[in-house]
């Protein structure tokens, strides 16, 4: 996959306006970070497991490897509620609930396989991970919020009572 070139694709969402009513609905009674972290953030990270296995799938191995750690052996997922030096980032806005990140370990050799040197053409495993299960992120997102969302309410009703 030495010349990688990102889709470009426009994705039309129906019916979040209805998720983001009910969710300012319950935050205005409830912590909006508590709100957040029972529904966003689990709904992010169910939703970005696909990419974190299509990344560990397509993630260069080398069986002959000097070192125990493999690269693929690195990549990881993350969602939470950004923090400062996240909204530091050009692809986080103030505005984002969460964030869900795959990512591999930051080392030369992770970012030479993803976005090459001079002497390395580029082998990218996380971009292409990405863009091969956008729709799977976004449907598995639709669903778990479409669960997540009404448990948190019941949920946090009952606290309250």
């Amino acid at each position: 996959m030495a010349d990688y070139t990102p889709n470009s694709r426009t994705i039309k969402l129906e019916g979040f306006a209805e998720f983001e009513q009910q969710l300012r609905e319950m935050a205005q009674m409830y912590r909006a970070d508590t709100v957040a972290r029972q529904t966003l953030v689990k709904a992010a990270n169910d939703a970005m497991m696909p990419v974190l296995y299509a990344a560990g799938m397509d993630a260069p191995y080398d069986p002959d490897g000097k070192g125990p750690i493999h690269l693929r052996n690195t990549i990881r997922l993350d969602a939470r509620i950004p923090n400062s030096k996240d909204k530091q980032s050009q692809y986080v806005n103030e505005t984002d609930a969460v964030i869900a990140v795959v990512s591999a370990k930051k080392s030369a050799v992770s970012l030479a396989q993803e976005f090459g040197t001079s002497r390395i053409s580029a082998q990218p495993f996380l971009r292409p991970a990405l863009d091969s299960q956008a729709g799977q992120v976004l449907s598995i997102l639709k669903d778990r919020l479409a669960v997540l969302i009404p448990e948190a309410a019941k949920k946090l009703r009952r606290r309250k009572q």
